[in-house]
């Protein structure tokens, strides 16, 4: 079985999360970095789910990212207007979800979730991934740089 860079990196990046205390982080503070982090990444998917443009607009940051598990890769504005043409019906986010503190305002979420979305007549899909949101803080927010996810069985 042939596993893919983006799987092996997503592993690498997952394996370290748990062994090494970034940048001297401790346990207590990744906790809450985590948790918030979460509450910003649940907050997105309800956005998504509700066609709420207006608030991705505001989360995402200017330069964003968004890479899905079949490759499709949006700009900010880009994925802004796809919102408005599928629609997210479901959603189920895993418990058990960590953060690691790349840098003193940049910081990755990794989690994993099940959605569904449909798209005009098509029949809906339905998605499991392991997720990797990157956030970076500009003016005092943590905004959401860079999305990635790899589908997961």
């Amino acid at each position: 079985m042939m596993i893919g860079r983006r799987t092996l990196a997503l592993a690498a990046l997952i394996g370290l999360s748990g062994s090494l205390p970034a940048l001297g982080q401790d346990a207590t503070a990744r906790a809450r970095l985590a948790d918030q982090l979460l509450k910003s990444e649940t907050e997105s998917w309800g956005w998504m789910k509700n066609g709420n443009v207006a608030a991705m607009r505001d989360y995402l940051a200017d330069d964003a990212l968004l890479i899905f598990g079949d490759g499709t890769r949006f700009t900010k504005a880009e994925f802004l207007k796809a919102i408005t043409t599928s629609k997210l019906t479901s959603l189920a986010i895993e418990k058990g979800h960590d953060a690691i503190l790349i840098a003193p305002d940049v910081a990755t979420l990794l989690y994993r979730v099940t959605y569904t979305t449909a798209t005009g007549t098509e029949k809906p899909v339905t998605t499991k991934v392991a997720s990797s949101s990157t956030y970076v803080r500009r003016n005092g927010r943590w905004l959401s740089v860079l999305y990635q996810e790899t589908p997961v069985k």
